[in-house]
């Protein structure tokens, strides 16, 4: 009944208080609505309800890593479990509040007063009396509202009257109740404690003058659960002296109890009428007793489940939560590396196309640097075999005609015969000398600017090599006349001379961008003698004229081949 007499209704002052500190703080921050209807459904008595909400509340507030927030959830969530009777349970919520505290800050000094006030209610609801000293002690420092001071002086009463220390609990009511006064809505509750202790403490003192005064008293305030208390204690006061007056007493408190929908004080009512009754009655009112206990019990082992099933929801849920954030985080990895290595593969393809192309571009410079050094070595060479053959020959026949008076003429015709064979035959060296594929490259290089580009596909030593060198020379001489014709008549800008060879199938193909030919124009330039002199060497030539270009293509096989040899 203590409980029912200052320690419930104080308790629910302070789940007031925190709801009015809550306002403000949050007033500064982001609201936070499942906390805030919590204490909606705390107002209107929905206790299972307001857990949830304040569950919820709190895992919001641990979203924003605000640990004052997610600590004040957990001090409701406490007090509303030590309402329902899980004391146990409030007590470890309580202990997991105390780690989101700081003592240092004082906006924080409300809620570690509650939360310790909490731990003190409970371990004394157990009977774990030191544990209770030792919390309310350390609320004690927190308690700066006067209702907090009068709050936690009240249940250290409470205490030491569990513990039969009566004097000391009296001492503590008379300071309460000379701070009050008589007109203070608290008065008739501290007067009912101090006058039950006082009456523990010394059976010769009769309470009931003051029992009826906080009786009525509470009903000019509207308080039933002070009246409740009243009728409790002159119930118990009148159990063994005045039997009837304790059962009407017992009766009016039993009525008082089920309005208040308290079933605690219920069984105590219904305890002292079983005493107080015989026969039928009383085994009603044991009935009634049987009943309302098996409801108080089922009622609280419900509300125990089910915040326990709270939080094992909510504490699933958070570990799914965590688990699909894992599995997120592990997909986003996956793809940051897979477009980390598309993005490298792409870096390497770049560098490798710069790399190729800088090799080709140097390659080339460096072919046709080899080539121009080759060709100006042979013109060295060749210009110095000019000087020793021809030169030193005229020089000699020079020499003879100032030297000999009397030269005959057929001497002198010999010399010149003989330098005349020489300088032949080193006409002829030196174009042993020059690869055909590089002939071809010099009569296609003559006919290349800046008006016309020609492209030379297939121009290989292993092309020229074997064919026969009179075969060869016809060919050289009719793509010199293609070029020369294209030259004078096509206009073109572009000119592609590709060489191929298939097996035994060899082919030469032109063309062109220019105007093309008329009938005419290609019975002027020779075409028709080109054909005459390719078929009697077995080769083939095929032309495509249009207004966009001229397209020719000759095409030969199983023409007799010269040995390979090292000279060409």
């Amino acid at each position: 009944m203590q409980k029912s007499i200052f320690g419930f209704l104080l308790l629910l002052l302070i789940a007031c208080s925190e709801k009015e500190n809550q306002q403000k703080t949050t007033s500064k921050v982001l609201p936070n609505p499942f906390y805030e209807k919590a204490f909606v459904l705390m107002d209107n008595d929905r206790m299972d309800s307001a857990f949830f909400y304040l569950n919820k509340g709190k895992d919001l507030f641990l979203k924003r890593n605000d640990s004052f927030g997610i600590g004040k959830s957990y001090v409701n969530m406490a007090f509303i479990q030590e309402n329902v009777g899980d004391n146990f349970g409030c007590i470890e919520t309580s202990l997991i509040a105390a780690q989101f505290f700081k003592e240092k800050d004082t906006a924080h000094h409300g809620f570690i007063f509650s939360n310790y006030n909490n731990l003190g209610i409970s371990s004394s609801n157990l009977k774990n009396y030191n544990d209770a000293e030792q919390f309310y002690k350390k609320a004690k420092p927190f308690a700066k509202d006067p209702i907090d001071k009068m709050m936690l002086q009240n249940n250290i009463a409470i205490l030491f009257h569990n513990q039969k220390k009566y004097e000391h609990a009296v001492a503590i009511y008379d300071k309460l109740i000379d701070s009050v006064g008589p007109k203070s809505e608290y008065y008739p509750k501290l007067l009912l404690n101090y006058s039950r202790s006082k009456w523990f403490g010394n059976h010769n003192y009769n309470p009931v003058k003051n029992y009826i005064i906080a009786e009525k008293l509470s009903q000019n305030i509207d308080d039933d659960w002070t009246k409740d208390a009243a009728y409790a204690y002159l119930s118990a006061y009148y159990l063994n002296k005045k039997p009837d007056s304790s059962k009407f007493y017992a009766k009016k408190m039993l009525i008082l109890a089920k309005k208040l929908k308290y079933p605690v004080d219920e069984l105590e009512a219904l305890q002292n009428l079983i005493k107080l009754s015989d026969g039928t009655e009383a085994q009603q009112y044991f009935d009634a007793y049987s009943k309302t206990q098996d409801s108080l019990i089922n009622s609280q082992n419900k509300a125990k489940n089910q915040f326990a099933l709270i939080r094992y929801e909510s504490e699933k849920a958070k570990i799914e939560n965590l688990i699909l954030q894992k599995e997120h985080t592990k997909h986003e990895y996956k793809v940051r590396v897979q477009n980390l290595v598309i993005w490298l593969l792409v870096f390497v393809f770049i560098v490798i196309v710069i790399i190729t192309y800088i090799w080709i571009k140097k390659r080339r410079e460096r072919l046709i640097l080899e080539a121009n050094n080759k060709l100006q070595e042979q013109r060295l060479d060749f210009s110095k075999r000019v000087h020793d053959v021809v030169a030193n020959g005229i020089y000699e026949v020079m020499a003879i005609i100032e030297n000999q008076k009397d030269l005959p003429k057929e001497k002198v015709l010999d010399k010149l015969e003989l330098m005349y064979e020489k300088s032949r035959d080193l006409s002829y060296d030196n174009q042993s000398r020059q690869e055909f594929n590089e002939k071809i490259l010099a009569l296609v290089s003559s006919f290349d600017n800046d008006d016309t580009r020609i492209i030379i596909v297939g121009n290989d030593y292993d092309f020229w090599k074997n064919l026969v060198p009179t075969f060869r020379e016809e060919l050289f001489q009719i793509i010199r006349e293609l070029l020369v014709n294209m030259k004078k008549h096509s206009c073109a800008t572009q000119v592609v001379l590709k060489f191929s060879k298939e097996n035994d199938t060899y082919q030469v193909f032109y063309s062109d961008n220019g105007i093309g030919l008329s009938e005419d124009v290609v019975e002027k330039n020779g075409f028709r003698n080109m054909k005459t002199r390719l078929g009697e060497i077995g080769a083939k030539m095929k032309i495509e004229d249009s207004n966009t270009g001229l397209k020719v293509s000759i095409e030969w096989k199983n023409i007799p081949l010269q040995e390979p040899n090292k000279n060409n």
